[in-house]
């Protein structure tokens, strides 16, 4: 920009005030304009002058200028040298480390920098460098300190970070109109920033965790945490003014939504995002079986969109409805009640378990710790075998001591749940964490026992929490798996997982192109295209690809714990004589009565009623009510023979629902525990052009390509993949095969499937299979030093089918690794 630039006010206004200097153009068509040395000012209204290095005050709208700063405003608006500050309101000020206040609107500047940029449209506008600033109406928080802050905000309350850009909603806390400003990193100070400049506002000790004095009048503000993550709890109206029960629900800290009669619970839930709202409370009008059959009709409606809402329902009487004939995640609120915390607790745990997204928003955070080394390099093209069975182990160390090569074991989460775990009863993700602590200390003591060089992998995980867990076990490396989704998706997912892992030294494989047979684009091979983005903006030392070959395993941990999570829901009311069945039956029976055309007197639904009534009647433990066989025998002896008929209907209809819940259990299990035998049979047809093309993207990257399901691929496409310069070949199904069938020679058992098997022919096999492990290998930790004979026919099986071809890396390639 040039000097002397004129400063025209002609024309239609723009803002009301304007005030030029050296360097700069301020242009207004309204009541005041003021202009410094070089500046040419024109006005047609009253006009407040002001000069280099001053401030001015006035009685109307004005707009104050320093050299070589322009200004635009109509409210309030403070700048610095060389700054520009925009802003809807009563008065601009410009100051050089100097504090003015004019009219209703309010600007305080301390000491900016070059090329700061301002823009708020409130009624003030407050920058100071490492300072919070709070007003009653509007307000913005600006942090100068380095040239190039811009800090956006328009509304309630926006803060801007010195050397960030910040628009509310993203590195701010925003609140309404008069709210508290909440700032995450207060007294940040970037590279760059002059805030340890002599005669600085703040000093050498205002560094990430300290905060910095605040300027005089300005209140200390309150850290909360992020509303946006707090659920929403849908109240009725005449639960949330009634007197026991509003305290109940106020001391779980939920953002409250009152429905009323002009605006429905499902109102609500239709306007509020999904799984955003927890659980909606309403009051039970009715009591006995009519409030049975009434509940199970409200939640059916309240759950049209969301199958896992909770729902509370306010009884004044706890005897007016037997929260055991309620379905799962389905209670009732009496006074006096302290269980509701834990309901919230079961209805977050089972949504982050249904639903991946909840559980990947974000990594969490590690706690402290030391930096972490950089993570081992690699040398040729190694081996990674599966391990189904912890005495798996065992060979592997062996291979790996008699061939004095590096040897990678893998396991995946849905296999450390499905073939290790001894419980879920902490859940999913803390069975497989426990998992991974144990196999960690059995590769530790085989290697300081044989002298190998046995590493650790993590393989297949799509779930932050169990790539922490892996970390923090001491995993050698750990695979990031997106491919199961889209390209943007998988580059998210797989940055934030790294990122993660990058704290404890660990190297991290990420896959394009998923060659699962639950993923999107299992039967696709991985496209260059797709590879090279993928390379570019992820930071990987590994990268895995479908280059024709297929797994015979499903990795689907994720849908694992969702069955799982339906399988505890079940289990949940399904205990006992399962009264919910139960009252399930009744409606039906009830139903069924009205559809003949008896009236609701008649002493057929009164049998009905009392049946319900005697079965329900409260509590557990030893004033529980009579057992449900122990109501129909009572009732058979005491009713008349012509409504015998009608018990033994209601009975059957009982028993039904019981065995349509267990079958629905078993029919859970076999989706876990199925496979794809047709497919461990045949070799896949390896696309080398595509194996060279993919390889030569990551030459000079000091990344490597990885190969999965080398159990697909023949012996002599094995043998050509170290030429290409792959770092590692990841080895499943087949020697998880060709591992029992060693120890069947040893301990023969016939592990056929059962064609009169009691579940499915999946878990049927899973089921003899880790049973015959367990027992014909329960002492395999003794086997250190005198292994069995089986142990070494396998281990000669590994180096010749296995190993052994994977050792033709050609000396002019070096070997692979990251720094």
């Amino acid at each position: 920009m040039s000097t002397a630039t004129p400063a025209n006010t002609s024309g239609p206004a723009v803002a009301p005030d304007a005030m030029g200097s050296a360097g700069t153009a301020a242009r207004a068509g309204a009541p005041a304009v003021a202009g410094v040395a070089g500046t040419a000012a024109r006005a047609g209204a009253p006009a407040v002058a002001g000069a280099a290095g001053t401030a001015a005050r006035g009685g109307a709208p004005a707009a104050v200028g320093v050299a070589g700063t322009a200004t635009r405003a109509s409210a309030a608006a403070l700048g610095t040298a060389d700054a520009e500050a925009l802003a809807s309101g009563a008065a601009a000020t410009g100051a050089v480390g100097s504090v003015a206040r004019v009219g209703a609107g309010v600007a305080v500047g301390m000491a900016g920098t070059a090329g700061t940029e301002a823009l708020v449209s409130s009624a003030a506008a407050t920058g100071a460098v490492g300072s919070v600033a709070r007003v009653g109406a509007g307000v913005a928080v600006g942090m100068a300190g380095t040239a190039g802050t811009e800090a956006l905000a328009s509304g309630g309350a926006a803060v801007g970070i010195a050397g960030s850009e910040d628009r509310a909603g993203s590195g701010a806390v925003v609140g309404a109109v008069g709210s508290a400003v909440v700032l995450a990193p207060v007294g940040t100070v970037t590279p760059g920033s002059r805030a340890d400049a002599p005669g600085s506002p703040v000093g050498p000790t205002a560094r990430r965790g300290s905060r910095p004095p605040l300027p005089p009048g300005v209140l200390n503000t309150v850290v909360r945490p992020r509303r946006a993550d707090v659920p929403h709890a849908v109240i009725g109206a005449e639960v949330w003014h009634t007197e026991w029960a509003r305290p109940l629900l106020e001391r779980l800290d939920l953002r409250t939504v009152i429905a009323d009669e002009r605006l429905s619970c499902e109102r609500v839930l239709d306007t509020l995002a999904a799984q955003s709202v927890a659980f909606v409370c309403e009051e039970l009008p009715v009591s006995g079986l009519a409030a049975m059959s009434w509940a199970a009709r409200r939640t059916e409606a309240l759950r049209r969109d969301d199958p896992l809402l909770g729902v509370v329902f306010m009884v004044e009487d706890p005897r007016a409805l037997d929260p055991r004939a309620l379905g799962p995640l389905v209670r009732t609120l009496s006074p006096g009640d302290t269980d509701l915390p834990d309901f919230l607790a079961e209805v977050q745990r089972v949504r982050h378990e249904f639903h991946w997204e909840l559980r990947n928003r974000r990594p969490g955070t590690p706690p402290a710790r030391e930096a972490a080394a950089a993570p081992a390099r690699w040398t040729g093209t190694v081996p990674n075998f599966n391990v189904k069975h912890p005495s798996m182990l065992l060979p592997y160390a062996l291979l790996s001591a008699r061939t004095r090569r590096e040897v990678y074991c893998e396991i995946s989460p849905q296999e450390a749940l499905l073939f290790v775990a001894d419980s879920v009863g902490r859940g999913p993700a803390a069975a497989v964490a426990g998992v991974f602590a144990t196999l960690r200390q059995d590769v530790d003591r085989l290697n300081t026992a044989l002298g190998s060089r046995l590493r650790l992998h993590l393989d297949h995980a799509d779930d932050h929490e169990v790539i922490q867990a892996a970390c923090e076990a001491g995993f050698d490396s750990v695979m990031v798996d997106g491919s199961g989704r889209t390209l943007h998706q998988n580059v998210l997912f797989t940055n934030a997982a790294t990122e993660l892992a990058r704290r404890y030294g660990v190297l991290v494989e990420g896959e394009i192109g998923s060659i699962d047979g639950a993923g999107l684009r299992k039967w696709n091979k991985t496209t260059p295209s797709d590879f090279t983005r993928f390379v570019e903006d992820t930071d990987l030392d590994l990268v895995g690809a479908h280059v024709g070959q297929f797994h015979s395993f499903d990795y689907g941990f994720a849908a694992t714990r969702r069955s799982l999570a339906e399988v505890g829901l079940l289990d949940d009311r399904a205990t006992g004589d399962d009264l919910h069945a139960f009252a399930e039956a009744c409606a039906r029976v009830e139903k069924d009565l009205t559809d003949s055309g008896l009236p609701g007197y008649s002493a057929e639904h009164r049998l009905v009623a009392a049946l319900a009534r005697r079965a329900t009647t409260a509590g557990d433990g030893p004033d529980a009510g009579p057992r449900l066989d122990a109501v129909f025998r009572e009732a058979r002896t005491r009713v008349p023979v012509f409504q015998r008929p009608l018990l033994d209907a209601l009975e059957r209809e009982w028993l039904e629902r019981r065995l349509a819940k267990v079958r629905r259990k078993t029919d859970l299990w076999d989706e876990v525990f199925a496979t794809e035998p047709a497919r461990e049979h045949r070799y896949a047809a390896i696309d080398h052009g595509l194996v060279q093309t993919l390889t030569g993207v990551l030459e000079g990257t000091g990344r490597a390509l990885v190969v999965h399901g080398g159990s697909s691929i023949s012996r002599v496409d094995l043998a050509s993949l170290p030429a290409h310069g792959v770092a590692r070949v990841n080895f499943g199904s087949g020697v998880y095969a060709d591992y029992l069938e060693a120890l069947r020679a040893h301990l023969p058992v016939d592990l056929t499937a059962d064609p009169d098997a009691p579940t499915g022919d999946g878990t049927w096999k899973h089921v003899r299979r880790m049973s015959y492990l367990a027992e014909a290998t329960r002492d395999w930790r003794s086997w250190t030093d005198a292994p069995p004979s089986f142990v070494d026919t396998f281990v000669s099986r590994l180096e010749r089918c296995y190993a052994a071809p994977l050792r033709g890396r050609t000396p002019t390639q070096a070997p692979g690794g990251r720094s």
